[in-house]
């Protein structure tokens, strides 16, 4: 065997795929593969963007990707939670299919091939900028993110405004198309840290808002269309803010005359927070009483707003624009469609779907029957998090499971048509007894399909790791010290200090 063919099938099996996998693919014709830029966005709900009716706000950057390309009405990540749902988009898995990579502030297992190192073992230059895959852990079983990194440009007069992210992506995408190899197609992931806690405080967010964009405080959802939320004026900042570095890479790609050859995906990593930190949750429960329930049913939860998310798709000239698509698709569908549109065969281990057939078409509205549900998962944020929810067109399931802080399993029944904010718990109502036995049905088949420890009983890892969840979030709390102690390290040598082993 040549030495550059040995290399080549070395770097096949690194990635997890067989040579048969691979060929599977067909080649592409030299030149014709589409750069992918993937815009991931930190704590935002579907709701929070004019297009989808239910806010004044209005993001042009967002509205122009759907416009121009495809809106989704039913985006959803794989969790409520940013470390979880960004290692179910790199992988390509549900989060229960992750081991330790299901708990925010664990690890995401090397053994799961990431999409940016298929990609980068097939000819793409892969590279990111702002919040990649975490919060969590490095030690020796875990993986970061594959590329270069560019992390040259900081936000500009951030130390007067440490509530945005210190890195500014927009810069360092335009750092990296013009520092990238042109004899490649490239990955970027532009890790956008906005609308996320901390935000300005009330005063200052109201004059950024009227300087920066024109937008009046007192205005905003004057006319929701009866959405209930709420936020502190700091996030709709951070929400237009957020738009406006999508605008800048755009701008980038068209001054180049690359946007048409480059496929742009828009998605949040989990629902918006109305409580950053679960701060006032805390003081709601060491108090004995109840917040409102609204303002515990997005992030964190297992409510439609914690994992419905925007999700926008663009790539002119491939896809038919100004469609939009009523279909499931979940974040663990990105890397399948990612690496279909690379022409790279999706490896067997992968069990999110390519919904690139979906926007190919030139349909709207509901395009394939079998995308008509989604189910979701959660396991420890801050807090513990059990959880599964599964919905359909109409109807939402949940279960949350006993932990920590419940000792019963809670189940809650929604009519989303009627009901789409979840007032209502109908799980009682006998009127509803065969939705619900259709839903529970198809939540425990799934579940054990695809080896989700709450459906198949098989729970010593997932039991362990939330163990060590519970004692590192006071040492996580102190500062960097525990995370510095496990990068690169046996995990269990992290065990051992916090008294598991």
């Amino acid at each position: 065997m040549k030495k550059k063919e040995a290399l080549c099938l070395a770097a096949l099996l690194l990635t997890g795929l067989t040579v048969a996998e691979q060929k599977m693919s067909g080649g592409r014709p030299a030149g014709t593969a589409p750069n992918l830029l993937l815009i991931v966005t930190d704590d935002e709900s579907w709701f929070e963007h004019d297009i989808y009716g239910h806010s004044n706000l209005k993001t042009p950057h967002f509205n122009r990707l759907a416009e121009e390309g495809v809106l989704f009405t039913h985006g959803y990540t794989s969790a409520p939670s940013c470390g979880p749902s960004r290692a179910a988009i790199l992988a390509g898995r549900n989060i229960w299919e992750l081991e330790q990579g299901a708990f925010m502030l664990s690890y995401f297992p090397k053994k799961f091939t990431s999409m940016m190192d298929l990609l980068e073992a097939n000819g793409y230059q892969a590279a990111h900028s702002g919040k990649r895959w975490g919060p969590g852990l490095y030690p020796l079983e875990g993986q970061h993110m594959t590329g270069k990194g560019v992390y040259d440009h900081k936000t500009k007069d951030r130390e007067n405004r440490m509530y945005m992210s210190p890195f500014n992506v927009p810069d360092n995408f335009e750092a990296f198309l013009g520092d990238r190899d042109e004899d490649k197609p490239f990955v970027f992931w532009a890790g956008i840290e906005e609308p996320h806690a901390p935000w300005a405080n009330q005063e200052e967010a109201t004059r950024l808002l009227k300087e920066e964009f024109g937008v009046d405080a007192d205005k905003i959802n004057t006319e929701p269309g009866n959405n209930p939320h709420r936020h502190p004026l700091g996030f709709y900042y951070e929400i237009l803010h957020a738009d406006q570095q999508v605008g800048q890479m755009l701008a980038s790609l068209e001054k180049r005359g690359m946007l048409e050859n480059t496929l742009v995906l828009y998605i949040g990593d989990n629902g918006s927070d109305s409580d950053p930190g679960g701060i006032m949750e805390d003081k709601a429960r060491a108090a004995g009483t109840e917040m409102s329930p609204l303002r515990l049913k997005g992030k964190n939860t297992a409510y439609d707003a914690g994992c419905h998310v925007p999700m926008a798709l663009m790539w002119k000239g491939s896809v038919p624009p100004g469609r939009v698509v009523e279909d499931f698709v979940k974040s663990t569908d990105i890397a399948p469609t990612f690496l279909e549109a690379a022409g790279v065969a999706v490896p067997s281990f992968m069990t999110g779907k390519s919904f690139l057939d979906v926007v190919k078409s030139d349909k709207s509205g509901w395009i394939d029957p079998e995308r008509d549900w989604v189910m979701t998962a959660s396991e420890w944020h801050t807090h513990p998090r059990t959880s599964r929810t599964i919905r359909d067109k109409r109807f939402e399931y949940i279960v949350q499971y006993p932990n920590a802080d419940r000792t019963e399993r809670v189940e809650e029944l929604y009519d989303l048509q009627n009901d789409m904010w979840e007032y209502k718990n109908l799980i009682d109502d006998p009127e509803y007894a065969a939705v619900l036995e259709r839903l529970r049905t198809r939540m425990d088949a799934y579940g054990r399909a695809t080896a989700d420890p709450r459906s198949t009983g098989e729970m010593e890892l997932f039991e362990e790791t939330l163990q060590v969840q519970d004692l590192l979030i006071p040492e996580w709390n102190k500062g960097l010290e525990i995370r510095q102690r496990a990068a690169g390290k046996p995990y269990s040598e992290l065990k051992k200090y916090l008294g598991v082993e």
